[in-house]
């Protein structure tokens, strides 16, 4: 949260592409941890921090994403394509009322309601100590939300689920990264090479998209050929995804066999629980006295034998 203040401050001075990116993984990284702590802790300030930068994170995103097309469409085509100068002039007219909008957005950001919540959360959140079994179970169940999502996008092959596998993906990237340290800096390579193959699949996917509304009458005959080349490498990363997530030496294998499983996985399920009936708690102090109370007044009446009685 911290960083997410640094990173406004760098924006707001030097709003270039860099400064874009490295503000909306900061608040990505924020949003995606609030997300796996809501689910353990109801305190109402893991909602308020996720909400709270929702509208500026979303400008970021169309911003970042004009400008990875705009970069990509550049590389690609004869100097002169009249499709690649139709797209370059689309994106270069987008950019700057992108660049306006999140600048206005990145001036409106109430940071002092997000220290606020900074000083509440950092308080919270040790809860679920980094390495703990209640963080390994977390990332199991992020773990196997990704998993499923891998095998819909192999079945269905559509842009949708490869998106959704993107975003479950980087679910658990932001989980292991937050909470178990030293498994992210074994597994990061992997993590942020799989992030990247799918991110890049989605934003070919969008200038699909884009490429089709943007075609003109004059340069229809370029479309087949953009789309081709759009397809060859959606293709190539794909094959490179599936190489890595693929048979017995696969990365979710050995994420798999490096989480907690069988009799240690209820282990991690039971310490799960435990955190929630603690965050849940006003009085934590005072119910653990009457915990310990119960438990020593039930093992006084079973030595006196009274069960009989008590029937």
């Amino acid at each position: 949260m911290q960083r997410v203040l640094k990173q406004l401050d760098t924006l707001q001075s030097a709003p270039d592409k860099d400064a874009v990116h490295d503000l909306r993984v900061a608040i990505r990284r924020c949003r995606s941890v609030a997300a796996v702590m809501r689910e353990l802790d109801p305190a109402p300030a893991w909602h308020q921090m996720r909400s709270l930068p929702k509208k500026l994170f979303r400008k970021l995103g169309e911003l970042r994403d004009t400008q990875i097309m705009d970069e990509w469409v550049t590389g690609h085509g004869a100097e002169n394509d009249k499709l690649r100068a139709t797209l370059h002039s689309f994106f270069q007219e987008r950019e700057p009322k992108l660049l306006q909008g999140s600048l206005r957005l990145a001036s409106k950001f109430d940071d002092k309601s997000w220290q606020r919540l900074e000083g509440k959360l950092r308080k919270r959140a040790r809860l679920v100590p980094p390495g703990s079994l209640a963080a390994q179970c977390l990332a199991v169940e992020r773990l196997n939300e990704a998993k499923d999502l891998h095998s819909k996008a192999l079945r269905a092959d559509k842009p949708r689920a490869w998106h959704s596998l993107r975003i479950g993906l980087k679910k658990f990237r932001y989980t292991v990264e937050s909470l178990l340290p030293e498994q992210y800096e074994l597994w990061s390579p992997n993590l942020k090479q799989l992030q990247d193959l799918l991110g890049e699949v989605h934003d070919l996917d969008v200038l699909r998209v884009i490429i089709g509304q943007k075609a003109a009458s004059e340069a229809a005959e370029l479309q087949a050929e953009w789309e081709r080349t759009i397809e060859r490498q959606r293709t190539a990363r794909l094959h490179e995804y599936r190489e890595l997530t693929s048979g017995k030496d696969s990365v979710w294998h050995e994420w798999q066999q490096a989480l907690p499983r069988n009799q240690r996985l209820q282990l991690a399920a039971t310490a799960r629980l435990r955190v929630t009936a603690r965050a849940s708690d006003t009085h934590p102090r005072r119910a653990a006295q009457i915990s310990r109370l119960s438990m020593a007044l039930f093992d006084a009446l079973g030595r006196a034998h009274c069960a009989p009685r008590l029937r």
